[in-house]
């Protein structure tokens, strides 16, 4: 199979990346980063005035232009540490989890796969959501996740071997295998991670979020329905340079007797209305920066 110059050359770039992150101590890598990154923040003007506009539109009022700025930057600062420890996870093992990943509610998680069924968990774009999905793999939870694939072959083959290393099992959106994901989670010992706060392209389901309305994908919904599943929602934060935490938000089951657009519905304007929650009290670590962004065109002023 033949590949475009441009893909090999960000396969090359993001491998030399990851080689020499990989190479020091995590904190150093991080250190190294955050020159670049507040440099790269400082001189990205219409990044910033997007990102303030996003704030003011979800937040409100009551920030003042000073705040703003200051959870901009650190959401920005919070990502590319993300980014930095993304590059990392080849080399993550189970004891660096285990020092840097709060162990959260995993009694509660291994309770409800107890009572013989598994469930799906939604959770917004928060902190470094993937570490965590590979904290619960490495405690012993069966995770899947539902995997976009990437234009670049060689990173999508690159990112799903790193995958595979974790243990986590990513079903690509775009392949047969994911018609099997419902019967997966009548095994009764697996998790469906999804990410759903981002901006519906089709087939969406209408929800409130942040005080905005808008259209969010239903996936979380139609395979709690499918499956006959509840879905838990959850929130991951980021607490100072290399730490995080996570905990469980809230739980909502499937009604079968609800027609079934209303029921995914009210399941969906559910787990948006805890992201919701999460977001305001943690926006810092929220993702601000998707190009799908969920709250569609933010007002101009």
């Amino acid at each position: 199979m033949k590949y475009r110059l441009a893909h090999v050359l960000e396969y090359a770039a993001a491998r030399t990346a990851c080689g020499l992150l990989a190479a020091v101590p995590p904190r150093a890598a991080l250190a190294l980063a955050w020159g670049p990154v507040r440099l790269a923040f400082a001189l990205a003007g219409k990044l910033r005035a997007r990102t303030r506009r996003r704030l003011r539109q979800a937040l409100g009022p009551e920030k003042s232009g000073k705040e703003l700025d200051r959870i901009a930057w650190l959401a920005f600062r919070n990502l590319a540490f993300t980014a930095v420890e993304g590059m990392r996870l080849p080399g993550i093992r189970k004891e660096w989890v285990d020092r840097h990943m709060d162990p959260g509610p995993l009694a509660e998680v291994r309770a409800a796969l107890a009572a013989g069924r598994g469930f799906i968990v939604a959770v917004p774009h928060m902190g470094n959501w993937e570490l965590a999905g590979i904290a619960l793999q490495t405690q012993g939870v069966n995770l899947m996740t539902l995997a976009r694939r990437q234009r670049n072959p060689l990173m999508n083959a690159w990112i799903n071997r790193i995958r595979t290393r974790t243990g986590v099992e990513a079903v690509d959106t775009k392949s047969r295998e994911v018609a099997s994901v419902a019967q997966k989670l009548n095994l009764g010992n697996r998790v469906l991670a999804i990410l759903p706060d981002v901006r519906a392209k089709a087939g969406g389901v209408r929800v409130c979020y942040l005080g905005v309305e808008t259209e969010v994908p239903a996936g979380a919904a139609h395979y709690a329905r499918e499956a006959d599943v509840p879905v838990y929602t959850a929130e991951v934060v980021r607490t100072g340079w290399a730490r995080h935490g996570w905990r469980l938000t809230g739980r909502i089951e499937p009604d079968r007797a609800q027609a079934p657009a209303e029921d995914r519905r009210r399941i969906m304007q559910y787990v948006m209305d805890r992201f919701g929650e999460s977001v305001r009290a943690y926006p810092e670590s929220y993702f601000w920066f998707n190009k799908r962004w969920v709250l569609g065109e933010e007002a101009k002023s």
